[in-house]
């Protein structure tokens, strides 16, 4: 596992000016640091990774690789890899490799390109306590790769379950932060957002039955919150947590199902 002061040391080289940021696991666990001060994320650590990835090309990846004193391998074109980029660097005696990518499972690449963020993160290193910018994944996405992981390509390792279950409680915690600092508009967004992951996308739609903490229970979470609109509250977003509960009974589940064929036949 790597070092948490190696990946500080590699989270704060490039910036979204750079068009990379820190994707994958290493993303989730960042976030979880964020906000380690909530009780629920410390059921689900210690929030550790192998290794650390980047959505980019090979020009940030080049950036890092000098910033490093690292080597740069470009795959050839019939690789057949997400990878657009690998680079390998020895730090603090420790020889790691960094993968640059231009696709991540189970998220859309326009929208995680458009709304990836820049994490503010206190850290605290030899002693002394610094703030560190760090490109990343947009914790929807996180929650999204974390889904895909399990679901799709069944990686049920305890870290993966682990990662998978905080990633919910990180998304949350996001919402709540943005919207302290006024930022209602992309938080209606990020929950209609999420409510339609959860009732169309193939993955999305086994979420509550693959993970113990239900990422609908956000949508129930801020139905009272006074900082979004009361009118949105109350017509938008109750009727999406109603459609949602009822798709997911059987019968709900069945008529979706009709509804599709047909449509499919017209």
């Amino acid at each position: 596992m790597l070092d948490p002061e190696i990946v500080y040391d590699l989270a704060g080289i490039l910036q979204l000016s750079d068009k990379a940021f820190i994707v994958g696991g290493q993303a989730l666990n960042l976030w979880a640091e964020r906000y380690s001060q909530v009780p629920q994320l410390a059921a689900y650590g210690p929030y550790t990774s192998k290794d650390i990835d980047y959505f980019g090309r090979r020009e940030a990846a080049k950036k890092l690789a000098d910033a490093l004193g690292g080597t740069l391998r470009i795959p050839q074109a019939d690789d057949h890899t997400p990878q657009t980029a690998v680079v390998t660097a020895t730090i603090d005696g420790q020889e790691i490799e960094i993968d640059f990518l231009w696709h991540v499972k189970g998220v859309d690449a326009d929208s995680l390109e458009k709304q990836a963020v820049e994490m503010q993160l206190t850290v605290r290193v030899a002693g002394k306590t610094g703030e560190l910018r760090v490109p990343i994944m947009h914790p929807f996405h996180c929650m999204q790769s974390r889904l895909a992981n399990v679901v799709d390509l069944r990686r049920d390792t305890d870290l993966s379950l682990r990662q998978l279950e905080a990633s919910p409680i990180v998304l949350r915690e996001y919402l709540s932060e943005v919207l302290n600092n006024g930022g209602h508009k992309h938080v209606t967004g990020v929950l209609q957002a999420l409510y339609d992951y959860l009732l169309s996308d193939p993955v999305g739609r086994k979420a509550h039955k693959a993970m113990k903490n239900d990422p609908a229970a956000i949508l129930d979470h801020f139905q009272n919150d006074e900082r979004l609109d009361a009118r949105w509250r109350e017509l938008s977003l109750a009727s999406m947590r109603r459609t949602l509960a009822d798709r997911r009974t059987a019968w709900g589940a069945m008529i979706a199902r009709i509804k599709r064929a047909v449509g499919s036949h017209q």
